[in-house]
């Protein structure tokens, strides 16, 4: 700025100096430097600026692979409660359920996080304060879910999702959907044993437990029935 109105009063000497006959104005070449300086400082800054819009990073999950208006030929998350399977009018037995999903992020993003850029979770704007990977891979950002922070965990692509307590996904609930359930259907336990049929629902089956969640339940649709069910412990 001192070197600005440096200038600016070197301009107004030499064009005091002219008189109505000679309008010349001879620029020393000190004056000469400064605009050369001056120059050189803004485009500097402008630089700057430009490099911190480029260093700024928001990282969005992935587009979701579940498409509610077309359940088919899919494995899903879901739960239900008591009741929602029933037979139609038309003789069909139908199940109603939630639909869960988790949100994914790609590798090559989660790779140039860095401190200082934003990760979309859930919803929310996370500033990332602070960043750790452990040897396994598992990604604390701010301090981790133990101090209010996020875990992230990777599957064998590569591709992160959020991770929980007891190795669970941060399912998110993104639809409700009633589906044709086959006569060929059968429910499975975590070691492959069958436990349900699809009578097993529509009676008072004592060996039915409504505890179906996201985190214990996922069916297999094809070619619009349900066809499969497998049903975990979870602690």
């Amino acid at each position: 700025m001192k070197k600005l109105l440096i200038l600016l009063m070197v301009c107004c000497m030499c064009t005091a100096c002219g008189t109505k006959e000679e309008t010349k104005v001879d620029v020393p070449e000190q004056a000469e430097e400064i605009v050369e300086e001056v120059a050189e400082e803004t485009e500097a800054e402008v630089e700057v600026v430009e490099a911190e819009v480029v260093q700024a990073n928001v990282i969005s999950p992935l587009p979701s692979t579940i498409d509610m208006t077309a359940l088919d030929n899919c494995t899903l998350a879901v739960s239900f409660e008591e009741g929602d399977a029933y037979v139609d009018d038309t003789g069909k037995m139908q199940l109603k359920v939630t639909v869960y999903d988790y949100e994914l992020f790609d590798m090559v993003d989660i790779a140039n996080l860095k401190e200082g850029d934003t990760i979309m979770i859930q919803g929310n704007e996370v500033v990332v304060e602070t960043m750790e990977t452990l040897e396994s891979g598992l990604l604390f950002i701010n301090g981790g879910m133990e101090e209010g922070g996020y875990d992230l965990w990777h599957d064998e692509s590569g591709v992160y999702f959020e991770h929980g307590f007891n190795d669970a996904k941060a399912y998110q609930p993104i639809g409700e959907a009633t589906i044709r359930v086959s006569t060929e259907f059968e429910g499975t336990n975590e070691s492959g044993e069958v436990v349900y049929y699809p009578g097993s629902f529509l009676t008072d089956y004592e060996g039915v437990v409504y505890d179906f969640t996201p985190y214990n339940t996922s069916i297999v649709v094809e070619d619009g029935q349900v066809i499969h069910m497998t049903h975990i412990f979870t602690p």
